[in-house]
C-alpha cells in the first residue's frame, strides 16, 4: 500500500478496529492498535492514534 493511501485508510482501520476488539471490559491500548495496525500492513505512531481516536469521536463514534 502506497504512503498516500496508507494514511487515507488507516483511521477507518482504527474505527474498524476499536468495534471489533475493543470493549468496556476489553480496552485497547495505543500500543495494541498499532499492532492490529501492522496487520494490515500501515505504519503508525502513538500520537497519530490519538489523533484518529479524537477524530472517531468528533465524528460522533462512541469510544468509551
Amino acid at each position: 500500500m502506497n504512503k498516500r493511501n496508507e494514511k487515507k485508510l488507516k483511521i477507518l482501520y482504527v474505527k474498524d478496529i476499536l468495534e471489533n476488539y475493543s470493549s468496556v471490559e476489553n480496552p485497547l491500548t495505543a500500543q495494541d492498535i498499532i499492532n492490529y495496525l501492522a496487520d494490515y500492513e500501515i505504519n503508525a505512531e502513538r500520537k497519530s492514534i490519538y489523533d484518529d481516536i479524537n477524530a472517531l469521536i468528533d465524528y460522533g463514534l462512541d469510544i468509551n
